[in-house]
C-alpha cells in the first residue's frame, strides 16, 4: 500500500527575475534557459514529496529574485519551512548563495544552448536533518472476496492536516486489510483500493469520519461486474 503526498501542482512554477541591473555583464544575447533541473542528494531525498532523484522546474522570465524563488520552491516541495535552511544548492563544486551566482549559471547555460542547468541539492555541512521515515512493514496477504473501490474529494489541506490524514488512513486501511494507492495533496485526496467485501461498510464509515474530508464517499464497483477471490496460499 502506497500513501503519497504530492505537491500542490504537477509542475512547479518558479518565477525568476534575471536582475538585469546586477547581471547585465553576465547575460549574452542567447535566450535564458527556461528550466532548472535539481538533482536531490540521497541523504535529503526523503524530505521531498514525491521522493525522486531529480526534479525539473519551469522558470518564467519575471517575478521574484531567482535564488529566493528557487528556495521557495524547495520549501513547497519539503512541506516544512524549517528544513529548507538546512539545504545547500550547488552547481558542480560551486555553492549557489546569491542571486548573482544563479544568474551567472543561467547565463552560461544559455550561451551553450542548454535547456537549463543541473543543480545539486545537498545537506549543509554540519546540519542535522530529520530522520527518514521507518521502512514500511510487510502487510499480511488479503483473503476472501475483494471489491474495487475509488474515491476523491477536493479540500484545502494544510501540511499538518495532510500528515494526520496519512496516518489516519494508513491505520484504517491496515486494520481492514485494504490494499491500493492513496494520494493526499494540498488540494484534496483520491485513491484506488481493493477491499475485502466484508469490510466495505466499516471502510465507508471510517472514511466518512476523517477530519478535513468529512463525508468522503466511496465509489464501490458493482457486484455485477465481478469480484476477485484472494487466496492466502496463492498470495
Amino acid at each position: 500500500m502506497r500513501l503519497l503526498a504530492p505537491t500542490a501542482s504537477a509542475s512547479l512554477l518558479v518565477r525568476l527575475s534575471l536582475v538585469p541591473h546586477r547581471a547585465h555583464a553576465l547575460c549574452s544575447s542567447a535566450a535564458a534557459p527556461q528550466r532548472v533541473h535539481l538533482k536531490l542528494d540521497a541523504p535529503v531525498r526523503h524530505l521531498f514529496e514525491p521522493q525522486k532523484k531529480r526534479v525539473s522546474l519551469r522558470l518564467p522570465s519575471a517575478g521574484a529574485l531567482p535564488l529566493q524563488a528557487l528556495r521557495a520552491a524547495l520549501r513547497e516541495r519539503c512541506g516544512d519551512e524549517s528544513v529548507e535552511p538546512l539545504l545547500e544548492i550547488r552547481h558542480g563544486k560551486r555553492r549557489i548563495e546569491s542571486d548573482e551566482d544563479l544568474v551567472s549559471v543561467l547565463a552560461v547555460t544559455a550561451t551553450y544552448g542548454g535547456d537549463g542547468p543541473t543543480l545539486q541539492v545537498v545537506a549543509r555541512s554540519g546540519s542535522q536533518l530529520p530522520p527518514p521515515p521507518p521502512a514500511a512493514t510487510l502487510l499480511p496477504p488479503q483473503v476472501g472476496r475483494l471489491r474495487l473501490v475509488s474515491f476523491f474529494r477536493f479540500a484545502s489541506l494544510g501540511s499538518s492536516r495532510r500528515q494526520h490524514l496519512l496516518e489516519e488512513m494508513s491505520s484504517v486501511l491496515a486494520r481492514l486489510g485494504c490494499r491500493g494507492s492513496v494520494y493526499v495533496a494540498p488540494e484534496g485526496v483520491n485513491g484506488q483500493l481493493s477491499v475485502p467485501e466484508a469490510q466495505l461498510d466499516a471502510l465507508s464509515v471510517a472514511f466518512a469520519a476523517l477530519r478535513g474530508v468529512e463525508g468522503l464517499k466511496l465509489n464501490v464497483q458493482h457486484a455485477s461486474l465481478g469480484t476477485v477471490q484472494a487466496d492466502a496460499a496463492a498470495a
